[in-house]
């Protein structure tokens, strides 16, 4: 006959004489960053009918969480058909801020980078996510496409001490946006410790002919020259939609800090002088105890650099991976280029680019519609160790130009360690059972391999409180332990197990 132990809760903390966080206990890749990535290398496809979709990634979270998902890179269409592009968590796109919309400048220049970021609160569990792209609105050219692009999707689980991140979306349509700069979202965080935050402000535009708009991550309401900003125009009242990133990093001490996407249109304010922005504030915080979790290096050349000739690294981050992994590189910002010049700019673990979504693809229009608003992702696996990471700029392919170009712009990485619970757990808590799931006056945890292993057990709420613990010697003989859950509150509770070899992590909803 089985053995049944029944265990009452833990009545406080107080009781155990001493607080506890075991969430921060629990095996660290469980509940560390987790990242899923997949390029998309799309040539040609036709993106008239339903929506398409490039790609597709699925993460396995070990508890509730924010899954920040992005979908960068550039599209090469036709003249006349407007093209939507949306990171999404349904096969589908959205309106406003849910998509970013492109289209052709002409056949030669038919180009456009692009950035798109949605934030989703999801539970533990397996969740999928989608880069969707269609032709819609206008479509009068071909309905084909090519896109080459990123679809990055970051989790970050909401336990005290580790990186977090907040999103905020936002959609405001024929503002006045100049004469002084103007914030069009804020986020405010209460940092635990002092640490680093990436703050980026992505979407796209609708703007004027002749206006100049300028786009900034900021920690005040305002903009700064340089790599403090990224700007773009457009080429025609019809040809009024572009995309834009930017991208800033900021060292915090503990305490609340506020953050901020701020629009300008300056320097050329020969339009109307008003904006539609569809965009997304995003803030991620690393605590410095993270180590090599996150590295950022601006990049400034206002003066100009010779980009013709070999790759040229404009910036570069040396990282030491502590453990196997993921390095998440990205390269965002502006690049200024000389007209009949063609320009790849690119993330890379190496001082050169690659094709297709190895890098961006860039063309000035004319002499005065010379920038564009760029974000470029990639992804590689990584080895316990040192490794460099590049962005890079080159002159490629077409040359009538100066060969000149200048950038400013930020490199990013954020290292992820291998997280697969599967792999990391000892084999005996493999069959662990928790039953039932979501559970309301008891659970049941059964451990049919154990039966003659010592191995401890506890039980916590979501903010790290220890509410029940189970010691089992190897001389019990038991397989499962029933806790009482009448006194406990709904929510969501963790249950962590011990023995020689490892640990291993089981979570239940409480109703």
């Amino acid at each position: 006959m089985k053995k049944t132990y029944i265990l009452p809760t833990i009545a406080s903390s107080a009781k155990l004489g001493f607080f506890l966080l075991c969430l921060m206990a629990f095996t660290p890749a469980l509940f560390s960053q987790k990242v899923a990535h997949t390029s998309i290398n799309k040539t040609n496809i036709n993106l008239r009918g339903n929506p398409v979709i490039l790609g597709q990634v699925t993460l396995n979270t070990a508890t509730a969480g924010k899954v920040i998902l992005r979908f960068d890179g550039q599209c090469l269409s036709s003249v006349g058909d407007r093209i939507v592009l949306a990171a999404s968590q349904t096969t589908n796109w959205g309106t406003n801020d849910g998509c970013v919309e492109l289209e052709a400048a002409s056949a030669d220049i038919s180009s456009n980078p692009f950035s798109h970021t949605r934030s989703y609160d999801v539970p533990a569990g397996e969740h999928t996510f989608y880069a969707v792209a269609q032709n819609f609105y206008e479509l009068i050219g071909s309905g084909k496409a090519s896109i080459y692009g990123s679809l990055t999707a970051e989790w970050f689980p909401e336990i005290p001490g580790k990186a977090f991140a907040r999103h905020q979306g936002f959609t405001f349509e024929n503002i006045l946006v100049e004469g002084a700069p103007r914030t069009f979202g804020s986020l405010t965080i209460d940092a635990p410790e002092s640490g680093k935050v990436l703050v980026r402000f992505d979407g796209k535009c609708v703007s004027n002919y002749g206006d100049l708009i300028f786009f900034a991550a900021s920690n005040t309401p305002t903009w700064g020259n340089f790599d403090g900003s990224s700007s773009n125009e457009v080429i025609s009242n019809d040809l009024n939609h572009f995309s834009f990133a930017h991208i800033r990093t900021y060292d915090v001490e503990a305490g609340s800090h506020t953050f901020y996407a701020v629009v300008e249109n300056f320097y050329e304010v020969y339009g109307n002088g008003f904006a539609s922005i569809y965009g997304s504030l995003t803030i991620e915080f690393f605590p410095d105890t993270d180590g090599a979790a996150f590295a950022f290096q601006p990049i400034n050349t206002q003066f100009g650099i010779t980009v013709e000739g070999p790759p040229v690294p404009v910036g570069t981050i040396n990282m030491n991976a502590p453990t196997a992994g993921k390095v998440a590189v990205n390269f965002a910002g502006t690049c200024i280029a000389s007209n009949g010049d063609q320009v790849r700019l690119a993330a890379s673990d190496h001082p050169n680019w690659s094709a297709n979504d190895g890098c961006i693809q860039y063309e000035p229009y004319s002499s005065d519609h010379n920038r564009t608003s760029f974000s470029h992702t990639m992804v590689y696996d990584v080895a316990p160790g040192d490794h460099t990471f590049y962005a890079v700029i080159q002159n490629y392919e077409e040359y009538e130009g100066s060969g000149l170009a200048v950038v400013y712009a930020s490199l990013t990485t954020r290292f992820f360690p291998n997280n697969s619970s599967a792999a990391q757990e000892p084999e005996a808590f493999r069959n662990i059972k928790i039953s039932p799931n979501p559970a309301s006056e008891f659970v049941h945890i059964e451990y049919p391999d154990l039966t003659q292993e010592r191995f401890s057990m506890t039980l916590c709420d979501g903010n790290g409180r220890i509410l029940k613990r189970f010691e089992k010697s190897e001389h019990d003989f038991s397989e499962q332990v029933q806790w009482e859950l009448n006194d406990l509150p709904q929510g969501v509770y963790f249950i962590k197990l011990t023995n020689a070899e490892g640990t291993a992590a089981r979570q239940f909803v409480r109703l």
